[in-house]
């Protein structure tokens, strides 16, 4: 398979970024200082006593919704008529639970927070652990009403993010989903900014090409929508990730370890495969793909794997190194492209992709910032800060700003009739909340690569960030 790299204009990455660190602020003034409690388990994170501030436009707004993106955009965002003390609530998955590969993703919230108190508006975010369960996350959200947010994001998928939306619709708050599907559809107060399952089907159709014989292991997130399978491997009944990768290999057609024992009984040796695969899909969550990849790597299949997008999610990469896998590997996926080789990019979102990484940047360069759980300095999660939560918090700010006022009935009516785009502050593709389904990027075929861009703090204790970028499939 062979597809372009970021690294094509990795000579424009410096320039591209740079200008958008002009904040327009002194960023020396003494800041307010913050507050974040984290208690039990199910319990509320609070990050509170954070200014904060964002540039958006809707369509309530005086001014048109697509004016142009200026040459460099800059950090601070600003907005108007946004309450002092207003509250953002973000539930997040930590631990090993169902949808916990999020949870570093999520710190782009931070991020958000940061460039809108540059810009001058009291905005603060405060924080849920869903614990991973439904019962968990309804209890999230329960907390988080009772702190009177205006609007909670939803950083976790899987099944049980259920709860958390049930919660916040019978409490009337709305709710934004970056990183999973509103459990029976969008509206009634809860907005999907992530693709559907049928878009995310027919990209994964695409990234196998043409395969005619495709085999789907299933490590635990069963059959795709819309991908037509003609074999499905259950790891959970085959063993461990060794024993997995060998029979992937065995029905892929590839050639037998030379390692075989000459002395065993020929009885022993593994039936022969009708009709080879073709192709291979990985369906499961990024730790469990990641574990089975670095299985692969040494089995040398003839046949291109594809992953499904959980392997978008820093879980994924985290996984991967600690399995000794390479991240130099050929890694395909599907999804939108929010990822930071969008900033190499000349364009629009080239400029506001640049503004969000330097973002990132200004805040891991703040010796006093924290990450949402306040147990760690923000400059140990900054490479993993992803512009999909950043954008959500940023969108519902917004409504409030529409809104003028934190009340979280108005919040929902005025997030409902939001468009946002480039100019207006978000990293990634346009959101329209007056439609079914609010992003409006296309779903492409993903590439991996872990050459540094450096457009982020140094990736710690040297593992290398993955960059997810669009590129061509095999025919």
């Amino acid at each position: 398979m062979s597809h372009a790299s970021p690294s094509d204009a990795s000579s424009r990455s410096t320039a591209a970024a740079e200008p958008a660190e002009q904040t327009g602020v002194d960023e020396t003034r003494p800041r307010r200082p913050r507050r974040r409690l984290l208690l039990a388990a199910g319990a509320v994170v609070v990050v509170a006593a954070v200014v904060v501030a964002v540039v958006v436009a809707v369509r309530g707004d005086q001014r048109a919704v697509a004016d142009p993106v200026p040459a460099s955009v800059p950090v601070a965002i600003r907005a108007s008529d946004v309450p002092d003390g207003t509250t953002v609530g973000v539930v997040i998955t930590l631990g090993q639970g169902e949808g916990s590969a999020w949870a570093a993703a999520a710190q782009g919230g931070l991020v958000a927070e940061r460039r809108l108190e540059l810009g001058g508006s009291d905005v603060s975010l405060s924080v849920q652990d869903d614990g991973g369960s439904a019962e968990g996350a309804r209890a999230a959200v329960e907390v988080l009403v009772a702190d009177g947010v205006a609007g909670i994001v939803v950083a976790s998928s899987g099944s049980h993010v259920s709860g958390a939306v049930d919660a916040a619709r019978e409490a009337g708050v709305p709710v934004v989903l970056p990183y999973a599907e509103v459990p029976g559809g969008s509206g009634e107060g809860a907005w999907s900014t992530a693709p559907d399952a049928a878009v995310t089907g027919a990209a994964l159709q695409a990234a196998l090409g043409g395969s005619t014989h495709t085999l789907l292991v299933d490590l635990g997130g069963g059959s795709p929508a819309g991908v037509a399978v003609a074999d499905i491997l259950v790891a959970s009944a085959v063993g461990d990730d060794t024993a997995v990768a060998d029979e992937v290999a065995r029905l892929a057609g590839a050639a037998p370890s030379t390692d075989v024992d000459p002395d065993a009984p020929a009885e022993a040796a593994p039936p022969a495969v009708a009709v080879p695969a073709t192709a291979v899909l990985l369906s499961g969550s990024a730790t469990r793909q990641a574990a089975l990849v670095a299985a692969l790597q040494s089995a040398d299949l003839p046949v291109p794997v594809v992953l499904t997008p959980e392997a978008t999610s820093p879980a994924f990469t985290a996984a991967l190194s600690e399995r000794g896998g390479s991240l130099a590997g050929d890694l395909t996926t599907v999804g939108v492209q929010t990822d930071d080789a969008v900033a190499l990019r000349s364009d629009a979102a080239g400029r506001t992709m640049s503004a969000f990484l330097a973002g990132v940047r200004v805040l891991a360069r703040d010796g006093d910032a924290v990450n949402l759980t306040g147990d760690q300095p923000f400059s140990a999660v900054a490479a993993q800060a992803d512009s999909r939560s950043h954008d959500a918090v940023l969108a519902l700010v917004r409504a409030v700003s529409a809104a003028g006022s934190s009340d979280p009935a108005e919040v929902s009516a005025a997030l409902g009739s939001l468009s946002l785009v480039a100019s207006d502050g978000i990293a990634g593709p346009a959101l329209d909340f007056g439609a079914d389904e609010p992003n409006t990027g296309e779903v492409e075929v993903l590439h991996a690569s872990s050459e540094a861009l450096g457009l982020r703090p140094a990736a710690d204790a040297g593992v290398a960030r993955l960059v997810w970028f669009a590129g061509p499939t095999t025919d």
